[in-house]
């Protein structure tokens, strides 16, 4: 009878146990799970799934246990995550206790390495649950919970379909450091005189207010006086510059004219310089202008149109009082495209009244100069020379001829070549590296940083690059001592890299604090949409200097968020004209997802 009845127990106990099993598996779409944010999201290249569990009263079996594992699908293949425990009130052992009565919550968090391609990934889990008097603090995988507990499916559940990746569009560049160039274009010149002129024109007018303000006319007169007392000098050059905010054929032509009207004006001094000449050599008055002649085989007069003066532009620019002078130098030094850094320069001044009233009336002008001594190579001349033989420069000059150089690859080469034949100076090392850095060659950015650094350990500009080399290789901690030392130092370009540290951790906040001190920049755009203040993120984006595909694409992600199709759209085409490869991400990112489906939306975004 005993034993009859310690049967009929047993069954009872494991038809309970089963029973509950089974209600639970049927009854588990009860349980709520929602992804936070939904779709889940990358945050400083990893993928961060967070999810919440709502689970029901009166659903959790007081001796079961479910075994939760979200998987990560995409096309690369399957990551599995962090398991999660659930339990029952009677269950022993580790995981997070649902009471039967109330129910409960739970969240889940962890992270993996983003990779491209995962931006079309699933989250996905298929609870297990089993019976026990103890959780399986062993399993790491289901398959152990299925084998070793007798575990049931309960069938699977959609955490996160998509990926969005919007917080990699962080413009983690920053402010690279170049070091001062020590060459002087005046060496050799005793004087010299400029001649201005109103936009566009290269009409004299002795009255305009540029040539009031720098005695134009005082300054010719000077240059004669000088003559007169030295003789005539070895040299005489005549360069005509235009401001840069014109367009490039028209400044060239507009530069040649303004040389030739300096060159008029030397002419009629150099005439009155000579007939004085001529009266103290008594000379008689039918030899004067045989005289003259021979008096002018000797000079040397060169004339040029010098067109578009970026080097001058980016020389004031830096000695302004412009807010964000270091943005503006940086944006024009890295533009290859003529056209477009033209575009930019007239935003900047719809934006900098300063370039309009400061800077560009300085640049519009003609320079006589005069060499006594053997005068600078030009320019295009120094430009020749560092790229068909750099070894006949000087340190100096070739340090020069980079500087000018707005082509970041051949800005590398001359830098490179500076530390192979001047390898004690830091400022060739630093240069190097910076540009390296730029180019994305963060081995050899740190190569040639290091040495910099071993030369001169406590100099800003390396302290700064060096920073900016630890952001990219991830070493947080390092860059923000780097760019804590190069501020303290004095670098103002670390002031400005600070930032990006707290954008990659997703400080959107403490990143804004600072990053206001420049209103029309992307990365405060990029905190602004982060930290769901899309409006303002417009605002920004609008002022922005260079109005480029990444500034486009930021727009577009905001207006899709404000659910404002036509201006989405509109600023999409715009990223994807200047970048083609934009198309292939806008197709998968998950901020488009309300168009996927839109036939203006796939047109654009089709591959031809």
């Amino acid at each position: 009878m005993r034993k009859t009845l310690f049967v009929l127990t047993l069954v009872s106990v494991l038809l309970t146990g089963c029973s509950g099993l089974s209600k639970m598996k049927s009854k588990s779409n009860k349980v709520r799970y929602q992804a936070v944010p939904s779709p889940v999201e990358t945050m400083d290249d990893k993928v961060v799934v967070n999810f919440t569990g709502q689970v029901p009263p009166k659903y959790f079996n007081k001796n079961c246990a479910v075994f939760l594992q979200p998987v990560f699908m995409w096309e690369g293949g399957e990551i599995p995550l962090e398991p999660l425990t659930l339990k029952g009130e009677s269950v022993s052992g580790d995981g997070t206790i649902i009471d039967y009565a109330k129910g409960g919550r739970f969240t889940y968090s962890d992270a993996f390495d983003y990779k491209p391609g995962m931006e079309t990934g699933r989250v996905v889990l298929n609870p297990v649950g089993y019976k026990g008097p103890k959780t399986n603090e062993d399993a790491r995988f289901a398959v152990d919970v299925l084998r070793d507990n007798s575990g049931v499916e309960f069938g699977p559940v959609l955490i996160s379909d998509g990926v969005n990746n919007t917080s990699s569009w962080i413009d983690i560049k920053g402010n690279i450091s170049i070091a001062p160039i020590n060459y002087s274009k005046t060496q050799g010149i005793v004087e010299t005189a400029d001649i201005y002129f109103e936009g566009g024109t290269s009409n004299l007018d002795w009255n305009f207010f540029m040539n009031r303000k720098f005695d134009a006319q005082g300054s010719l007169q000077q240059l004669k006086r000088i003559m007169l007392e030295q003789g005539l000098p070895k040299q005489i050059s005549i360069t005509g510059w235009a401001s840069p905010e014109g367009e490039e054929t028209n400044n060239v032509g507009v530069s040649k004219n303004r040389a030739d009207v300096a060159t008029a004006q030397l002419n009629r001094v150099l005439d009155e310089v000579l007939e004085t000449m001529a009266r103290r050599a008594k000379v008689k008055p039918q030899d004067v202008e045989y005289y003259k002649y021979q008096q002018l085989k000797k000079l040397i007069i060169t004339s040029r149109a010098a067109g578009e003066d970026w080097v001058h532009f980016v020389v004031m620019v830096e000695g302004s009082e412009i807010q964000d002078k270091h943005a503006i130098i940086n944006i024009v030094e890295t533009q290859q495209n003529v056209l477009k850094r033209e575009q930019m320069i007239r935003n900047m001044a719809e934006t900098y009244q300063e370039l309009n009233t400061e800077i560009f009336p300085n640049l519009r002008r003609a320079q006589i100069a005069l060499y006594y001594s053997e005068a600078r190579l030009t320019d295009p001349e120094l430009a020749k020379q560092a790229s068909l033989n750099p070894a006949k420069l000087s340190f100096d000059e070739l340090m020069y001829a980079a500087y000018i150089n707005y082509n970041y690859d051949t800005k590398f080469k001359y830098y490179k070549w500076a530390t192979e034949n001047h390898a004690q100076e830091w400022a060739a090392w630093n240069n190097a590296g910076a540009v390296a850095f730029y180019l994305d060659s963060i081995a050899e950015a740190e190569r040639y940083l290091n040495v910099a650094r071993d030369l001169n350990p406590h100099n800003p500009d390396i302290l700064n690059n060096t920073g900016l080399l630890f952001l990219a290789k991830k070493d947080y901690a390092l860059a923000k001592h780097y760019f804590e030392e190069a501020k303290r130092q004095g670098s103002t370009d670390a002031d400005a890299n600070i930032p990006i540290l707290n954008l990659k951790r997703g400080n959107y906040a403490e990143a804004q604090k600072t990053l206001k001190q420049s209103p029309c920049t992307y990365n405060l755009a990029f905190a602004q949409l982060m930290a769901d203040e899309t409006g303002m993120a417009i605002r920004t984006l609008d002022c922005c200097l260079d109005q480029n595909a990444d500034v486009n694409y930021l727009r577009a992600i905001c207006f899709a968020r404000l659910g404002d199709k036509v201006n989405c759209l509109k600023n999409l085409k715009a990223s994807i004209d200047d970048q083609y490869e934009y198309k292939r991400k806008a197709a998968v990112d998950t901020e488009f997802r309300e168009y996927w489906d839109d036939d203006e939306f796939r047109l654009i975004v089709k591959l031809w």
